[in-house]
């Protein structure tokens, strides 16, 4: 048998890759510049992507105008809720009701005017903000309405007579109740008025 050859160093490289090969696989300049437009063409895309993505986490980190509670809100929820209870002297009617609600209606009165203001909240000006978020600062807002009404209408007893230092607690308790709803509506829709500016 006869022995294979090995090829010389020079004849293996030159016979693994031909000139023809060679130059094809060095680019033209022309090839160079298509490709350098190409990678310029994505990269704006991407520039734009980016951009698009900064905007979206910018208007979703800007505060929404319900999440945090100023002096104007509390000045405008205390308007409201006195428009409320004293707008129609609505409170004289209340007071005459007191007298024939039990404590544990009147308890059941605090929860619907809670209900009343989550949800008017909630409809009015809380829809665009996402629902995650929503549970973060609601309830603050609520319990801010709720106790400035509630300091609304123990003022406006007291001004117009219907409460004093010896009034009985569970009497007071009812009373505050019997008016809490129409506080609850007025403090909330003043403070909703407004919000978007």
């Amino acid at each position: 048998m006869a022995k294979k050859r090995k090829p010389s160093k020079t004849q293996s490289s030159s016979s693994k890759f031909p000139k023809s090969r060679l130059s094809s696989i060095r680019p033209t300049p022309k090839d160079l510049l298509i490709e350098e437009e190409n990678v310029e063409r994505l990269q704006l895309q991407e520039i734009q992507e980016l951009e698009t993505i900064k905007k979206e986490i910018e208007n979703e980190k800007s505060s929404h105008p319900l999440t945090k509670i100023t002096r104007s809100d509390i000045t405008r929820s205390t308007i409201g809720a006195l428009i409320g209870t004293v707008g129609h002297f609505a409170f004289f009617y209340g007071v005459e009701i007191a007298d024939r609600v039990s404590v544990n209606r009147a308890t059941t009165l605090y929860v619907l005017s809670l209900v009343v203001a989550f949800f008017f909240m909630y409809y009015s000006g809380f829809r665009k903000v996402k629902e995650i978020k929503i549970f973060r600062f609601i309830p603050l807002r609520v319990a801010t309405i709720f106790l400035i009404s509630t300091g609304v209408i123990v003022v406006t007893l007291f001004v117009f007579g219907f409460i004093d230092f010896t009034t009985p607690l569970p009497q007071i308790y009812r009373l505050i109740a019997t008016n809490e709803l129409l506080a609850v509506l007025g403090a909330s829709t003043a403070d909703i008025l407004g919000k978007e500016k």
